[in-house]
């Protein structure tokens, strides 16, 4: 892993920035919206509807982003996002000033979607972005956002918190609102435009068979399980530990720091999985030792029905640290998994397109997650219990371990390589090049096999294409003919 340029660092740190004031918004709204919800007349129910909009906003942007991102460009999408989550998220901290009952709960749903909306896209971009400038080390990078995102959940209540006790409700949100706007205004400056490919390639929106082609691979059914059980099991334990830990009379200083123990251990596990993904090409097993890791947590966490423990704090604690260490692989290798196995098993090329329709998957299995896990959670505790529902989760982990193995090995000895090799082409390309040289004609006049071919597409195509893309390009056109 090579220093990194001064260009790269400026880029990453705009990209990290947006995301981290997008987290430290997304954890804020916990603490301080249902207060002001209840004085504007909404019950339970109603507030939960606003926090549900963002994840159903999310889901459903995560996709159309992903789809036009090749064709709009990843530049526009990344400032637009930024413009409309910071934007959206000023009007949230000014909903104080709304009107009490239907038009309070309107206007926070239709302002969280647009939030939801704004960040969707530019998760989507971002990913394919740092994927795009580290292509060698893709589980890395993916890693350390993930970390920003953690240490952004982290800094969110405190700070919040401070800027509350500065200026009331609306401080923290026009604060990090405004810091977001300033966020897309750099990102004007810093990200390429050459980042999109879109000088080399023809731009175009993601098809639908494109989704479908790279949804029949088992690498990709695997990662969007792994990363939205995951965020089911977030969900879950976010949901109902305060619950959970009632019992046990602790200070809330204490509590807090029994949760910071879940996003400490991920913000670690992450990189170091993704790193280890990138190096050792063993993407299935670190998601099948994560997962592993995750039964542990959870038998502890609960403890689960079948074994005999009565519920402790030091087990709950210990229980929080795994789930965090065992979270890393299943995010961070998820993308890399997904990326190679499109390449190598899916015979996609390495090229923006691909990561841009990798980074959509992933980016909808978050929020798919959110939803679910915000759904079930509730319920679960309610109607099971803790230890019957840890129980539960414990034995998904279990089968997902299975899984990740099962994929493991069919990927490696039954799914065929369908990779490119970018020289594969190579000799055609050359002799047609040497032919037209030898025989001084223009490309529209040159015969191949006793068959004219008009090569001027090809030409004004091919003038900024890459090597493979070229050879791409000209098997094509010759095959059309009935000559290759």
């Amino acid at each position: 892993m090579g220093k990194l340029s001064v260009r790269e660092i400026l880029l990453l740190s705009i990209l990290w920035f947006g995301i981290f004031c997008n987290y430290v918004c997304y954890s804020i709204i916990a603490p301080f919206f249902p207060q002001l919800a209840r004085t504007k007349g909404l019950d339970a129910i109603e507030y939960s509807m606003v926090f549900g909009a963002y994840s159903v906003s999310q889901v459903i942007f995560s996709v159309i982003s992903g789809k036009f991102l090749t064709k709009i460009g990843c530049k526009f999408i990344i400032v637009s996002g930024l413009f409309l989550t910071g934007g959206a998220t000023v009007l949230f901290g000014c909903l104080e000033k709304s009107p009490g009952g239907k038009v309070f709960l309107i206007l926070s749903i239709l302002i969280r979607m647009v939030e939801g909306a704004g960040f969707a896209a530019y998760l989507t971009s971002v990913l394919a972005v740092v994927v795009k400038t580290f292509p060698e080390n893709p589980g890395y990078y993916v890693g350390l956002t993930e970390t920003i995102i953690t240490v952004g959940m982290i800094a969110g209540p405190p700070a919040g918190s401070f800027l509350y006790l500065l200026g009331g409700y609306h401080t923290p949100f026009v604060v990090f609102g405004t810091l977001i706007m300033l966020t897309a205004s750099a990102s004007v400056w810093t990200v390429n435009t050459s980042s999109d490919n879109q000088s080399r390639e023809k731009p175009s929106a993601l098809t639908v068979q494109e989704y479908l082609h790279i949804l029949k691979l088992p690498a990709t059914i695997l990662s969007i399980l792994c990363v939205t059980l995951n965020v089911v099991a977030d969900a879950f334990i976010l949901i109902t530990l305060s619950d959970h830990l009632q019992q046990f009379s602790l200070h809330p200083l204490e509590v807090g720091c029994v949760y910071l123990c879940l996003f400490i251990s991920y913000a670690f596990s992450s990189p170091i999985a993704g790193r280890l993904a990138d190096k050792l090409k063993l993407e299935y097993i670190l998601q099948c030792v994560g997962s592993l890791v995750l039964v542990v947590s959870f038998m502890l966490i609960g403890p689960v029905a079948f074994l005999p423990l009565s519920p402790k704090v030091w087990l709950v604690t210990v229980g929080l640290l795994l789930k965090g260490f065992g979270a890393g692989p299943l995010i961070s290798c998820s993308y890399s998994a997904c990326l190679r196995s499109a390449r190598q098993k899916g015979g996609l090329p390495e090229n923006f397109r691909t990561y841009s329709l990798v980074s959509s998957i992933v980016s909808f299995s978050i929020p798919l997650g959110n939803l679910i896990g915000g759904f079930t959670a509730g319920v679960m505790l309610e109607e099971l219990g803790m230890s019957w529902s840890t129980t539960i989760h414990a034995f998904v982990f279990a089968s997902l371990a299975v899984a990740c193995l099962f994929v493991h090995f069919f990927d490696k000895l039954i799914l065929p390589t369908k990779e490119k090799d970018p020289t594969e082409h190579t000799p055609l390309y050359i002799s047609i090049l040497d032919e037209k040289i030898r025989n001084g004609k223009p490309t529209s006049q040159l015969n191949c096999h006793d068959k004219e071919l008009d090569y001027q597409n090809f030409d004004e195509l091919s003038n900024d294409a890459t090597q493979q893309t070229a050879n791409e390009l000209l098997e094509t056109l010759l095959k059309s003919q009935g000559v290759y």
